[in-house]
């Protein structure tokens, strides 16, 4: 074989092997999936740049117009977790998403308060005969359901829970002070329950969030006073995936 033959042998390899080799270095890395509402969808974002060499971090895709709820949850866990697309159908199994952490939250929109015995979604002051959007024996159901559909679909991934961010006072009055510690005591039951971690999202917000002060807008509960709350979401993924938490690029 000729040098210059030999040469070209050797370009052509490293053409058709490069992207293999790129592909199976993204292909190695974890695939961590987040389920929340829009809480985590603006605030947690920070995650996805501050792990990017080290974690393929996605948000899970809600149907449109659909107030994210456990109720919610259940009924589109396909959907949350890839196995269908948004239109329904099944994603091919070849093409399907293998997740290593789940992290998941539902409740803020169980909290609201909407229109009674209609099932879409429309919120309502509690002083205008508002009801809460899910009781909390219902809540507690969905959250087992949840858990068990979680590692029936997805038995490889490790289930992390967060905990639900403090509601203060709501200036249109469609949450009440206050109601999410007993539903963070139902979660918390149940997930001590199913033997899974929680991560307290409450606590570290509490931490900071001046409790007495005015909603700086309608919807008091997806505000933080401006304070980014991602923080422990990239800490747990870091810690039960074994990252080097040094590694930010």
């Amino acid at each position: 074989m000729t040098s210059t033959l030999r040469n070209i042998l050797v370009v052509l390899l490293i053409l058709v092997c490069g992207p293999m080799f790129a592909q199976q270095d993204k292909l190695q890395l974890p695939n961590v999936l987040i389920i929340g509402d829009s809480v985590y969808q603006q605030h947690a974002r920070g995650v996805l740049t501050e792990l990017k060499s080290q974690a393929n971090v996605q948000f899970a895709n809600w149907p449109k117009l659909v107030l994210p709820n456990s109720a919610n949850a259940v009924e589109d866990i396909d959907l949350l977790l890839g196995l269908q697309d948004a239109a329904g159908n099944d994603v091919p199994a070849d093409k399907r998403p293998n997740w290593d952490l789940i992290h998941f939250n539902v409740g803020l929109g169980d909290l609201i308060y909407c229109v009674p015995n209609i099932k879409s979604h429309r919120i309502l002051s509690f002083d205008y005969g508002g009801v809460i959007r899910t009781d909390a024996q219902q809540y507690e159901q969905n959250l087992e359901t949840l858990v068990r559909l979680l590692r029936q679909k997805a038995p490889d991934a490790k289930i992390v829970w967060a905990s639900t961010t403090p509601i203060r006072h709501s200036r249109e009055n469609v949450f009440k002070k206050g109601t999410e510690i007993e539903y963070n005591q139902i979660a918390e039951r149940v997930m001590k329950k199913h033997g899974v971690p929680i991560n307290d999202m409450y606590s570290y917000v509490i931490s900071f969030m001046d409790m007495d002060k005015p909603a700086g807008h309608g919807v008091d509960p997806f505000f933080f006073d401006r304070n980014p709350i991602h923080e422990p979401i990239h800490k747990y993924i870091i810690q039960e995936l074994g990252l080097d938490a040094a590694s930010n690029d």
